[in-house]
């Protein structure tokens, strides 16, 4: 980011959009904090939480009112409203407000978000305040309950005292983000209910769908808001559920909540630093930060300048790549994208079977290169279609004597206490890996196997009379030996990283490691637990959220949108 202005900074107010913050990115992080922006905020129902009885006495300790400060005496008082708090048979009784529906959160001073996320743990690590709203909205999720929420959300016309931030939400494509270019027909990971957005559970959205015959369509048309009171045990039981459906939703979530007001869709962040206008107007003398973008569709170009500016991307834009000469030169055969991957063996199956009626050939094997979810559903898709498959993979059966942030992550790794009865496809893959493909005859593992080069040319699928023409791997095995294979197509599925060219250096500098590139798993963007500002930026006002900081599962999320609303109220100035 750059930390003075230039000539282009004095284009005058005609060509300049002001708004109080400018969010980058439309998906889930985006979806959620605008959501709380927007005047809709969070309240604690006063329901104790089912299995810690210390977070529910820390709840009604830190929402009683007059606790505005934290105290020496608060330990003291936690212990005696813990001894007392299960003597009564509806903890609400102690105060909380049955019309209001609990006690407000956003007005928590950052002594009380501290006190109330102390002691949270999570099975998959996680900030602060991530586990503490994961804990209230999920509450013993990874213990299998599927618990009604803590939380309820109240809008601005139910609360006038709410403040409405000035916002908009800029993305490349449809609200949902990367979800709406993912293969609709792959499962989650997560069970459905943790894909949930604030205020609207998805297994209560699909049940509204079904009603209205709208279940599985990617766009809904409706020009009625749909209204939806089911109580949550009402609701489909807690199940994977197909990537189609969450994109589905989340682009709904924005019409039924009527943020759509606030949503700038099809356009392309170039530029996002810092200003420092002398003459500015005195009024706008905070605006302090520059979003400059154009239209995808008009191209033509727009500039915002803003008080804060919230990074809520993702981490999925761009592919991780092996680095090795005609990587990106041979596209018709390499890619490193599953959807594409897919679209060329529904092309290896056709072209196949008309040439079946000519003469018998065989399609040569796919290689996969990669230990990761996106290369099991790429196996998987490839087993489907009868294709055989090569599959590459770091090797990681020396790795128990290494610590655990160096050691090789596969995907049984990313499985590991999950019931195989829920992930039998992922379960599969790693079976496979351990045989190695004796008892698969589709498929050959290549476990720390290290690719050489590629050779092939354009036209190695428009012309089939030799083999010499047809795509070629040279692979270097574990002993040092040299081996070759013929392939009808590579998928390079190593996962993914973050696109930050509108930053200054791509980011270098904003993340835990100052020297390295932003990764959501292993150099998150550096922020404040507890306000999610940027700690690392040349200038205060610069917040980021969601797998950009690590918090890479969407019931993660809701924690650090909190983080920044709360921020936001405590930090602005009256008008």
């Amino acid at each position: 980011m750059q930390n003075c202005c230039d000539e282009s900074d004095s284009d005058g107010d005609n060509d300049v959009i002001y708004k109080d913050v400018v969010i980058i990115g439309n998906g889930p992080s985006g979806i959620c904090l605008s959501f709380m922006l927007a005047g809709n905020w969070p309240y604690y129902t006063g329901e104790p939480h089912p299995a810690d009885e210390m977070l529910t006495a820390r709840l009604h300790f830190s929402t009683r009112s007059g606790n505005e400060e934290c105290y020496d005496t608060a330990n003291q008082e936690l212990e005696s409203e813990t001894n007392h708090q299960w003597q009564q048979n509806d903890v609400r009784s102690k105060g909380y407000d049955e019309k209001d529906g609990g006690r407000g959160l956003a007005s928590s001073t950052r002594c009380k978000l501290e006190c109330l996320s102390s002691g949270l743990e999570g099975r998959i690590g996680g900030r602060p305040l991530a586990l503490l709203m994961d804990q209230l909205q999920h509450p013993c999720v990874d213990a299998g309950l599927d618990v009604p929420s803590l939380l309820t959300w109240k809008s601005v016309d139910q609360h006038p005292e709410h403040k409405v931030i000035d916002h908009i939400v800029l993305g490349k494509g449809q609200p949902g983000g990367s979800w709406q270019s993912m293969d609709p027909n792959v499962l989650t990971i997560s069970l459905n209910r943790w894909m949930s957005l604030p205020d609207l559970d998805i297994r209560q959205w699909e049940m509204l769908i079904e009603s209205e015959q709208f279940r599985n369509t990617n766009s809904i048309e409706s020009e009625s808001y749909y209204t939806f009171h089911e109580k949550p045990n009402a609701c489909k039981t807690a199940s994977r559920i197909s990537v189609g459906t969450v994109a589905a939703y989340y682009k709904d979530y924005v019409r039924i909540k009527r943020l759509e007001q606030y949503f700038r869709c099809e356009t392309i962040v170039t530029s996002v630093r810092t200003a420092c206008d002398p003459d500015i107007n005195c009024q706008k003398k905070d605006y302090n930060w520059i979003v400059d973008g154009f239209d995808k569709q008009t191209g033509k170009p727009f500039r915002y300048r803003c008080k804060r500016v919230v990074l809520a991307t993702g981490t999925t834009d761009l592919s991780n790549q092996l680095g090795i000469p005609g990587e990106n030169s041979q596209p018709d055969w390499i890619t490193h994208d599953l959807n594409k991957l897919e679209l060329r063996l529904d092309h290896l199956i056709d072209q196949h079977q008309a040439n079946e009626l000519e003469e018998k050939q065989v399609i040569n094997p796919i290689l996969v290169i990669g230990a990761g979810l996106s290369a099991a559903d790429a196996i998987m898709a490839a087993r489907f279609r009868g294709i055989p498959v090569l599959h590459a993979f770091r090797d990681s059966s020396n790795e128990w004597n290494k610590p655990d942030d160096e050691k090789i992550r596969t995907i049984y790794d990313k499985l590991q206490g999950l019931p195989s009865s829920m992930y039998p496809e992922y379960h599969k893959v790693y079976e496979m890996m351990a045989d190695g493909g004796t008892n698969y005859p589709l498929y050959r593992a290549l476990p720390g196997y290290t690719l050489l080069g590629f050779t092939g040319n354009e036209n190695d699928f428009n012309d089939t009379t030799g083999f010499e023409k047809q795509p070629i791997v040279t692979f270097s095995d574990p002993d040092g030996c040299v081996h070759t294979f013929r392939v009808s197509t590579v998928a390079i599925l190593i996962g993914y990283k973050p696109d930050l060219s509108y930053l200054k250096d791509n980011g270098i500098g904003l993340g835990k490691y100052s020297d390295k590139s932003i990764d959501g798993k292993s150099n998150p963007i550096d922020v404040d637990n507890f306000t999610y500002e940027v700690t690392k930026a040349s200038k205060n006002g610069l917040y980021a959220l969601g797998p950009l900081v690590g918090d890479n599962f969407v019931r993660y999320i809701l924690g650090g949108a909190f983080a920044i609303l709360v921020h936001i109220l405590t930090t602005s100035t009256p008008t």
